[in-house]
This record gives C-alpha cells, structure tokens and sequence, in this order.
C-alpha cells in the first residue's frame, strides 16, 4: 500500500526542520559559542594593580590587545587564556590579585574581543594565535617561571599550549574534557561531532603534557559539568583535581579552598 502523501509531506517537513536546525547551527556557531564585548580603540583601562597594555600581530591585518600585570621582582608569568564572553578588562579585574603571589600575569584577547581585530573562524585562529604570543613571551621569560592558566574556554586552548610547550605548570579552571562532549551535553540532539568547528579536544592534548596539571572544578557548574574535570583528571598521572564544594562556574576564586591550593601552587 502506498504511503498517503500527507504523511509524505509531514515526514519531509521533519527532516527539513532538522536539516534546517544543523545547517543553521554550522553557520551561526560562533554567534552560539562566542560572547564577546567589544571596546573602542581609544578605550583606557584601569585597574588597581600596576599594568601596561600591548598590541601583538598575529597576522599582517590582525594585532591582538593584551593586558601585562607587572610586579616587582617577578617570579615569572602567569600566561592566561580567558573564557568565551566580555574581554581583558573585565577578566583583568578579577584575576589581578594574582601577582600578589610574585608573578606577572599576560592576558590577551581573542580576535574581535574587546580592542582585538579580526573575527573567529574556525578553532586553529585561537590555538595559533596563542602559540604566537606565548613564543613572544618567551623571548622575556625563562619557560621554567612561565604559568599557563586557562579558564573555562580557554582550557582547551591552556592544554593543547602546554602539550606543545614545556611550561611550569598548567592550570585549568572548569575545564570541559572536549568541546565535542559539552556540546553534546548541552544540545544532545545535534551531531556536534560532524557540525562543530570547535573540537578542543583537552583529553588529547593532556596526554603528553609534561608539567604538573591542576584542575579545579566546582560541584554546582551548571555550564560546564563537574564530571568533566574528574574525568580528565584520571587521563595524567601528574593531573591533580581540586574539588570545590558548592562552587558554580564563575565563582571559584571566592572559596577558600581555591585560595589555599592557589596560594600553594603560586607561593
């Protein structure tokens, strides 16, 4: 018996739909992914800790804005890959208490962040253009004193850094164990391995990573889940996870318990 053809045009519009749904999500991701606030040129900063801004190319058409917090006597860097909105002046202000351990601190922002040119594309932009500023950075500072720091976004692009280098340490806060699996967590109908532009894939890059690892991952994230960072803490012998109770995803550096692992890692 033949299939009448209002179920034929029913079926049809279903997988259009669907269709419809994956073919926008490919194009618009990064509208989906990224939140960036942009700031005029001529924008000027402040914060209570002694800074400098810097301009790096990375591109003949596309110099990043960077934020440098400078200390007396330094220990070394703190090399810090941010999140996926706002821009340097906002993670500035909440990661400059940082140097009160003895470090420098650089902090850029990704193409058409904040004062930065360009626009994201694709995943190798972000991981060249850090690899291009963290080789920058080394013609300033021994790679034994240089600290490579990623939040939330940024963990990805902090691991696979750390995988290529031989930094002193790596930090990771809310890590996510790859893009492909947050992706899939949060939006379980889509593809995400077919359709993302964006793998970062952290439980790869853990693998041949040679410096202590530390993770840090509160139990009441609700963006990026807790199990994540359990997970890719069993991926490397040298990977210790730091559980912080009642802790969400912005929030970490408020509790206790990441003062006094940050004050030991950095002290």
């Amino acid at each position: 018996m033949a299939t009448p053809l209002w179920i034929t045009l029913i079926i049809g519009c279903i997988i259009a739909i669907i269709f419809g749904i994956i073919f926008g999500f490919y194009l618009l991701q990064e509208a989906l992914i990224f939140n960036p606030v942009k700031l005029n040129k001529d924008f000027k900063f402040h914060f209570d800790k002694t800074f400098k801004e810097r301009w790096f190319n990375v591109s003949e058409k596309i110099a990043l804005n960077a934020i440098q917090f400078l200390v007396e006597d330094s220990k070394g860097l703190i090399f810090y890959l941010h999140g996926n909105a706002e821009n340097v002046k906002y993670y500035g202000e909440e990661i400059q208490h940082l140097t009160d351990y003895g470090y420098d601190i650089l902090l850029f922002d990704y193409r058409g962040f904040g004062k930065s040119g360009g626009k994201l594309k694709r995943e190798r932009d972000l991981q060249r253009d850090a690899k291009i500023i963290y080789q920058e950075m080394l013609k300033e500072y021994d790679e034994s004193k240089i600290i490579v720091y990623g939040y939330s976004l940024g963990t990805g692009i902090a691991a696979r850094l750390a995988n290529r280098n031989h930094p002193k340490a790596l930090i990771l806060e809310t890590p996510y164990y790859n893009f492909i699996d947050l992706i899939r967590c949060h939006k379980a109908y889509l593809p995400a391995d077919l359709i993302t532009k964006y793998k970062f894939r952290t439980d790869r890059y853990l693998d041949q990573v040679t410096c202590p690892i530390y993770l840090f991952h509160g139990t009441e994230d609700k963006q990026i889940p807790y199990n994540s960072a359990l997970r890719l803490s069993n991926l490397h012998p040298k990977a210790k996870f730091i559980s912080i109770e009642g802790g969400t995803h912005n929030d970490l550096m408020s509790f206790p318990e990441f003062k006094k692992e940050i004050a030991s890692i950095l002290g």
